[in-house]
């Protein structure tokens, strides 16, 4: 999506971080953390709520270091979760079947 999009990262403040690239929509890692989160939770792990606070500091971590701007953060966490919300329904489906 990034490839599609083509957003330059923030250029209004100096990074405290290197990245890989230089789009910045969506965020990756608030995509993975998000995704994250709900398929652990999805699986019934038994401490996956842990997790929810973890994903979202990773989110904020990426506004303050930096790299992204808060929509960038907003796509990615929601992208994050449709997908993995949607892959858990798929296995569900395909445990049943």
């Amino acid at each position: 999506m990034k490839r599609v999009v083509r957003r330059p990262r923030p250029a209004h403040v100096e990074p405290l971080v290197r990245t890989a690239g230089r789009h910045s929509f969506p965020s990756s890692h608030a995509t993975s953390a998000a995704a994250a989160a709900v398929a652990f939770t999805a699986l019934g792990r038994r401490r996956a709520r842990v997790l929810w606070p973890l994903a979202a500091a990773m989110c904020v971590s990426r506004l303050v270091v930096g790299v992204h701007y808060p929509s960038d953060v907003a796509a990615g966490a929601a992208l994050g979760i449709v997908t993995a919300r949607m892959g858990a329904g798929w296995m569900r489906g395909a445990v049943r079947g």
